[in-house]
């Protein structure tokens, strides 16, 4: 009988997610973001066109992004099908969280409404279906913690833990911390380092020292934030998970309520992992879209700790903070669809606007149809997306700009667009 109220779960929170999905997808659509979304999405599109990664065109990251981005661009090779993919693996990532609360819980409602919170966290939202690293990851971090508190699964954990330094290498943190988590750590270090050294083994073969020069040798070479930079970027994402935290503290508060403890403690220690990946964004290049997933190695948490402030041992004080917690959340994400230029509250209190939308969907259409117009044959110098978007090419098929002006050790790349006679605009 309990089995059977169990599995009523998830087909409200498939349709929760779906929606919630199509709502932000909608308002969203044809806005323009984040710059590194484009440098992913053209190289993605380039590879399946036959463009080797490494060798012909620069790439900063390990294949995992950029592979996935080619398998969705297989089934049509549009920018807005690829956000919908993307956003897809947000959902998927947030199925998967829900399966976390319900285990720590026994809540349905809780469960529920996790893939639905999953999607519309302030950097969610911001990101919302943006192909980066750190969207593509969140499936295999949720999917990796799940399996790690589940019997029998030390290999197939083990797999997805030596998935996520091939999707970006500062992903080994919380895979490193997710095999220790597992109760048969042995096996599941065996599997995540045959996992990787495979992974890594064969892009080495394929493409030789490029890979290592661009994805290592080239990222120490794009410089450092200073302290003052540092502490706008972590004040800043500290203020868009405030209300994530508080109700993640209630659930560690009240861990003495939780139907599984062990799911509850990797849960946190994933939040934690995730917390010190986050630290590695004093590299220049590296932008607050890391946030993504430490919120949501933190939305199981906060959807545990409301569970148990709403549950029949809770109390009415704890259940109101974290009411207003919650509410303070979406007022952040909601922000950024009313109001993307000055997103109050998204923006921390006390700060200049930052990190807003880059182009309506008026200024996107407008400057695709700007590029469009170049004459045929002339690449187009702009934003990668705009690029992509209006099926031109770019200097010397290089969507990789920044890694490639950054690092001396790519000075080949930027010779080839110097060489280029003529681009557009």
């Amino acid at each position: 009988m309990r089995a059977a109220r169990e599995n009523r779960w998830p087909l409200p929170a498939l349709l929760l997610g779906l929606a919630a999905l199509a709502l932000v997808h909608w308002l969203l659509r044809d806005t323009y973001w984040d710059y590194s979304e484009g440098v992913y999405a053209m190289s993605a599109h380039l590879i399946l066109h036959g463009h080797g990664l490494y060798t012909q065109m620069a790439g900063a990251q390990p294949p995992g992004v950029y592979l996935t981005g080619a398998v969705i661009l297989a089934l049509h090779d549009s920018v807005e099908w690829l956000r919908f993919g993307v956003a897809c693996l947000q959902l998927g990532a947030g199925l998967i969280a829900g399966r976390i609360v319900l285990r720590v819980t026994e809540n349905r409602v809780a469960a529920a409404l996790t893939p639905a919170a999953m999607l519309l966290t302030p950097w969610a939202v911001h990101e919302h279906g943006a192909l980066t690293p750190e969207l593509v990851a969140l499936p295999v971090l949720l999917g990796a913690a799940l399996l790690a508190c589940t019997p029998g699964r030390a290999p197939a954990c083990g797999v997805l833990c030596g998935l996520l330094p091939l999707i970006k290498l500062p992903m080994a943190i919380p895979a490193v911390v997710l095999v220790l988590c597992c109760p048969d750590r042995r096996r599941c270090a065996a599997y995540a380092v045959a996992t990787a050294a495979a992974g890594f083994g064969l892009t080495t073969a394929l493409t030789g020292a490029d890979f290592w020069r661009e994805t290592v040798v080239a990222q120490t070479q794009t410089g450092a934030r200073s302290l003052g930079q540092l502490k706008g970027f972590w004040a800043q994402a500290g203020w868009n998970v405030l209300g994530l935290l508080a109700c993640a503290a209630f659930a560690v508060r009240r861990r003495s309520l939780a139907r599984d403890r062990r799911m509850l403690d990797v849960s946190l220690a994933l939040a934690v992992a995730m917390i010190v990946t986050f630290l590695t964004n004093f590299k220049e290049g590296t932008g607050l879209n890391i946030t993504v997933p430490v919120e949501a190695s933190l939305v199981p948490l906060a959807a545990c700790g409301c569970a148990f402030a709403a549950g029949p041992r809770g109390s009415r004080l704890p259940a109101a903070a974290c009411a207003i917690a919650v509410a303070f959340t979406m007022a952040q994400s909601a922000s950024l669809i009313i109001a993307p230029r000055h997103s109050i509250p998204f923006l921390r209190a006390f700060s200049r606007p930052a990190w807003a939308i880059l182009m309506t969907r008026g200024q996107l259409l407008a400057a695709v149809a700007t590029a469009r117009a170049c004459p045929a044959g002339v690449p187009y110098s702009g934003p990668p997306l705009l690029a992509l978007a209006a099926r031109r090419s770019m200097p010397a098929g290089q969507p990789d700009q920044f890694i490639i002006s950054h690092s001396h050790e790519l000075a080949g790349f930027a010779a080839q667009i110097a060489a280029v006679p003529r681009v557009c605009p």
